[in-house]
């Protein structure tokens, strides 16, 4: 009898590692989400891989320089190469200055990547406006995206942002956050998926 009793405990521990297992990538987002809304910056960090982040939109706007330039009719043109060389060195400049703790916590919150607008400066002898988390422009308090995971195999996931006023576009128009899975549970933010009609500007 104890022994059918010890076999029970343990499919029931088992089963529930599976299950968190299974779930971790929900609770990640869902702690994302949370430290974005809180302006947690810390605990948000905790879970972005910053480098890979910055390099993934690289190569989407790199792409997109390249496909605007279009092919040089003489290729063997110093000047048509110079052009193309000063587009790349200034996409990797915005880029670096663009992925901040705070501009991606605003991605997580509005489902769109965008500069968060600067806080505005206190007159001289007034204390400095509350901070508060950033919101993109032109964002509604009341028109938060939902996100809907897709899954990629065991370790790697895509969430894509629906935004309320657009239920029916494809997920190619919307924002997609790729996460990778770091160790049994813990999953990190690696890329950010700009949606095609933005890369098409």
């Amino acid at each position: 009898m104890k022994s059918k009793s010890f076999v029970a405990v343990v499919l029931v521990l088992l089963l529930g590692v599976a299950a968190y297992w299974y779930w971790s990538p929900f609770l990640a987002l869902r702690q994302l989400q949370t430290a974005a809304r809180n302006g947690e910056a810390e605990e948000f960090n905790r879970h972005v891989d910053y480098p890979k982040l910055r390099e993934s939109l690289k190569d989407q706007f790199s792409a997109l320089v390249a496909q605007k330039l279009g092919t040089p009719k003489d290729p063997g043109n110093p000047l048509a190469a110079l052009g193309s060389m000063i587009g790349l060195g200034l996409v990797n400049q915005l880029v670096d200055v663009m992925v901040r703790p705070e501009t991606v916590m605003a991605a997580m919150s509005h489902g769109r990547l965008a500069q968060p607008a600067p806080a505005p400066t206190p007159a001289p002898g007034q204390a400095a406006p509350e901070s508060s988390p950033p919101r993109a422009e032109g964002e509604q308090t009341d028109n938060k995206p939902r996100w809907i995971i897709d899954r990629q195999g065991a370790s790697r996931i895509t969430a894509f942002a629906i935004d309320p006023a657009k239920p029916d576009e494809p997920n190619s128009e919307r924002l997609g956050l790729v996460f990778e899975r770091s160790g049994f549970v813990d999953w990190k933010l690696t890329e950010i998926r700009m949606p095609a009609s933005a890369l098409r500007k």
